[in-house]
């Protein structure tokens, strides 16, 4: 009976031991994987990470340069006369921070076009996207320090896409 406790002991520490082993080792079982939409000229990357334990993680993806065409349209779609208009940004980031469930996160996150500086000259035309690029994108997990880099994404949006 006295060795039937003692290996009961012995198994439910090793439990507790292999349960902090793996909380203590963050990695990626998924991705990063990027995805370029191409039809809003967003950039996403999508992920799985385990080895996290139960404390929130933030998660940020960064651009060292964003770069946006907007061209104006009649509302009818015809392109006026005139050259497209181009937005610049520098050191552009999205963070997230999301509590792991068994260890354990799924998730998304993007980087999103602004229109900032773009604008239409003259009554009834309508401000359109028609390509996004992304230069040096990294995706972090900033809690515990790893960082993928994603490179460069973007290009054409298809159709484009009007903004408010």
């Amino acid at each position: 009976m006295k060795k039937l406790i003692i290996l009961s002991c012995t198994m439910i520490a090793l439990g507790f031991m292999a349960t902090t082993v793996r909380a203590g080792s963050p990695h990626f079982i998924k991705g990063p994987t990027s995805n370029y939409d191409s039809t809003t000229g967003d950039l996403c990357v999508s992920f799985k990470e385990a080895g996290l334990g139960s404390t929130p993680v933030t998660y940020t993806i960064t651009a060292v340069t964003e770069d946006f065409t907007f061209q104006c349209f009649t509302k009818k779609g015809n392109t006026p006369q005139g050259d497209p208009n181009g937005v610049s940004f520098s050191n552009v980031s999205q963070s997230t921070t999301i509590t792991p469930h068994n260890g354990q996160i799924t998730g998304s996150i993007c980087l999103t076009p602004d229109k900032d500086g773009a604008g239409c000259q003259g009554g009834g035309l309508v401000l359109k996207l028609t390509d996004a690029q992304y230069t040096d994108v990294t995706f972090c997990d900033s809690t515990n320090n790893i960082c993928v880099s994603v490179g460069d994404q973007g290009g054409s949006v298809t159709p484009p896409l009007a903004f408010p």
